[in-house]
């Protein structure tokens, strides 16, 4: 029995996980130094801590890097498809996005087309017309060579006592198809067609050039108008400035002359001008 206390395979079987470091320093394990393994390791957890690392000291267990599961596999495959799903589906938007977009500039470029082209045949058709227009007005020219008063006016003229030396030229010109319509309601007489720019007064000339507080439009001057068929009627005469020119225009009753003296688009006119006792008087005759 003391043989097999004296033997070393206690020893060995009972301090098997732990490396014994100066053992025989301490008093417990001369007295039993075949201490069993709970022993040896409640032994080791009774002791100051400060003692613990000089006494014992546990191995280390091999490190062994853990296999990856099933489970793990198969997450680590789905978090990578739902990547690559999730890729696929963003390039498909950005695509739709990018065929929207181009849809879009694709429109407006073709609207902005559409409309240079409506632009440019409104532009062509203008032009076609002013050029219509002025070549009826180069066809039609007065050449009556110099103005002369008719007999008829002439002794209407000095029975009111008026001389026919005061009576002056302000414009011969042809009447257009602006002359005699209900939209323009108006006879146009150009200021740089004017041939005695002095038919007017200076006081009439700023009359003409003052405004109205409330319309803000011109001011007009009331003429009595002796009508190519001899007939008196009153007019207005009134200024209007164009963006690169100035017209007189006679307004009102107007288009009631037009109607009774027959008036046509081609005929040429006569616009007369004198002062009666400082009553200012227009004769209109016909031409032709």
């Amino acid at each position: 029995m003391e043989d097999d206390v004296d033997g070393g395979s206690k020893e060995e079987s009972c301090i098997t996980d732990f490396e014994c470091v100066d053992v025989e320093e301490y008093e417990a394990f001369r007295k039993n130094p075949f201490m069993c393994e709970h022993s040896v390791d409640h032994y080791y957890y009774l002791l100051p801590r400060a003692k613990r690392s000089r006494i014992f000291r546990r191995k280390k267990p091999p490190t062994v890097m853990p296999s990856q599961s099933s489970s793990q596999t198969k997450g680590l495959n789905i978090r990578i498809s739902l990547k690559r799903k999730t890729i696929e589906a963003v390039d498909e938007d950005l695509s739709m996005e990018r065929n929207k977009t181009q849809t879009l500039l694709d429109e407006k470029q073709s609207k902005l087309e559409d409309r240079e082209k409506k632009t440019e045949t409104l532009l062509n058709e203008k032009q076609s017309k002013w050029k219509d227009r002025e070549r009826k007005r180069r066809k039609i020219k007065p050449i009556i060579d110099p103005p002369v008063l008719t007999d008829e006016l002439k002794e209407k003229i000095s029975r009111m006592g008026v001389q026919i030396s005061q009576v002056k030229l302000v414009i011969q010109k042809v009447l257009y198809d602006t002359d005699l319509s209900y939209k323009h309601l108006r006879l146009s007489i150009p200021v740089n067609q004017v041939e005695n720019k002095d038919f007017l007064t200076p006081q009439q000339k700023m009359v003409l050039e003052m405004r109205d507080i409330v319309s803000n439009k011109k001011s007009k001057i009331q003429f009595n108008l002796i009508e190519p068929s001899l007939e008196q009627t009153k007019i207005h005469l009134a200024k209007w400035d164009m963006s690169n020119s100035s017209n007189y225009v006679l307004l009102n009753d107007w288009m009631q002359v037009v109607e009774r003296n027959n008036l046509k688009s081609g005929m040429v006119v006569q616009l007369w001008s004198f002062h009666q006792h400082l009553v200012p008087w227009l004769a209109l005759v016909l031409v032709r």
